[in-house]
């Protein structure tokens, strides 16, 4: 498996250098010329190299991160981290070689630190980016939930310029961020519209059925590279794996499991350790198909005939966080509270049949803030103006207890009219944004954003061929 998964990354890997044209004027900000010689230090670089993905977060914790990046041509690359206040750098990490993909490791950091990083590679002067690392104590944090982002770079974009105004110690993704988890352009689009916010917020992903691809392992070894599961600060090659945030543990699911074996009983025996673990005072799943929907994908049947929802259930999760239906959800069923935040630009579906553990249905592209202080919990959906969709939250094992009052629904988008039918077809008409966002400075059609959807659009169709 592990040839066959590197066989794959490498075909892909030659694919992207094509892709790259297309997204070239994308990226333009983020690459200008190096003002000549070699770096502090000797570091020899590829001199025609450019910057294609990154720098990006990966793997925070309390005392390191994983800095990714990628390039055009094979290179050297180095990360030096400086506390924010100023000063020497405190750590710094050099690639052993020349290669188009770096994922250069940084330990030793303090909990709770506010850090810049800078990184120097190819033929760029890059921006420092900044992170704060996890803490080692129970102190309060807040963290920004989305996904199912493909499709409409234009919603996606609105959707992502909203979360960047807003704070957050990290991401959290419930898959399908990109369209086929083995087309280069629907990565390198990826890339062009998060990458600023991805510098400076490590995102925790979940896989989505988009990224794992039919008919072949290149999707899912495209997102093991890119995105690939972090258990306490160690990369993992499986599609899940856990973190621990403050006094909250996480957990990362491959949703798109049948849930018969290795992931089920990992699951289990992980959240019997939660369950004696010191200061954890909630537990939180992160999964691409949950267990409840009133939307056009429904329940997902893996997840009640392993009897998922009972382990769960029996070991205290307390909030599942998922995506699949492109719709804001929230609700509780079978002794578990779930959210679904599928509206990070894919096109809309409609409440295709109401299930009993629905409490609130809304078809709106949106993102949840989520805040955390000692046992309470307090989760607020954000329109991409920023306006509030709803606000609810919950103390310790309780119910929902949720505002009464949320913004109008002025100017969100409808259900898509392929939402009846999945999210599998693809249609024959060039797609136009599904958004409707009054943003600041939102892009209009004819705009880049549009033009990558097109670009996006050719390049599926002549796939189909």
């Amino acid at each position: 498996m592990a040839a066959l998964r590197k066989r794959a990354f490498t075909l892909m890997a030659a694919a992207t250098l094509a892709a790259a044209v297309a997204v070239a004027g994308a990226r333009a900000a983020r690459a200008r010329p190096a003002s000549g010689g070699a770096p502090d230090g000797g570091l020899a670089t590829g001199a025609t190299a450019v910057l294609l993905k990154g720098p990006y977060l990966q793997a925070l914790g309390a005392g390191g991160v994983t800095i990714k990046l990628e390039l055009s041509a094979p290179g050297l690359a180095r990360v030096e981290v400086f506390p924010a206040a100023g000063g020497a750098a405190v750590a710094r990490r050099d690639s052993a070689d020349a290669r188009v993909f770096h994922a250069l490791r940084v330990d030793g950091l303090a909990p709770a630190t506010a850090y810049e990083y800078r990184v120097t590679a190819g033929a760029a002067a890059v921006e420092p980016g900044h992170f704060t690392s996890a803490p080692a104590d129970a102190r309060p944090f807040r963290f920004l939930a989305y996904g199912d982002s493909r499709s409409d770079p234009e919603a996606h974009a609105a959707v992502i310029r909203a979360m960047t105004a807003v704070p957050s110690d990290f991401l959290v993704n419930t898959g399908d961020m990109v369209s086929m988890g083995n087309n280069p352009v629907d990565w390198a689009e990826l890339f062009s519209i998060e990458g600023r916010l991805l510098r400076d917020r490590c995102v925790f992903a979940a896989v989505g059925n988009h990224e794992l691809a039919r008919g072949d392992h290149a999707g899912e070894v495209a997102f093991l590279h890119y995105f690939a599961g972090a258990d306490e600060g160690r990369e993992l090659e499986r599609l899940y794996g856990s973190f621990r945030w403050s006094n909250t543990r996480f957990f990362i699911l491959n949703a798109m499991d049948r849930w018969t074996g290795a992931e089920r009983d990992w699951l289990r025996a992980e959240l019997d350790l939660a369950l004696a673990e010191p200061g954890v005072a909630h537990r939180i799943a992160v999964m691409h198909w949950g267990p409840f929907s009133s939307g056009a994908h429904g329940n997902n049947p893996a997840l009640a005939s392993g009897d998922v929802i009972g382990i769960m259930r029996d070991r205290k999760v307390d909030l599942i966080l998922a995506g699949h239906d492109h719709i804001y959800e929230r609700g509780a069923g079978s002794g578990l509270k779930y959210l679904i935040t599928g509206g990070a630009g894919a096109p809309l579906y409609a409440e295709n049949k109401h299930a009993p553990e629905t409490l609130h249905f809304e078809a709106a592209h949106h993102f949840i803030e989520v805040a955390v202080d000692g046992d309470r919990v307090r989760t607020t959906a954000r329109r991409p103006s920023g306006d509030v969709l709803e606000a609810c939250g919950y103390q310790g094992t309780g119910s929902w207890d949720c505002d009464a009052a949320a913004t109008p629904r002025a100017g969100d988008a409808g259900p898509s009219p392929d939402a009846a039918r999945g999210d599998t077809t693809l249609g024959t008409t060039p797609p136009r944004s599904a958004c409707g966002c009054a943003v600041p400075g939102a892009p209009t059609e004819g705009s880049g954003a549009a033009g990558l959807a097109l670009a996006a659009w050719i390049a599926r169709r002549r796939r189909r061929r």
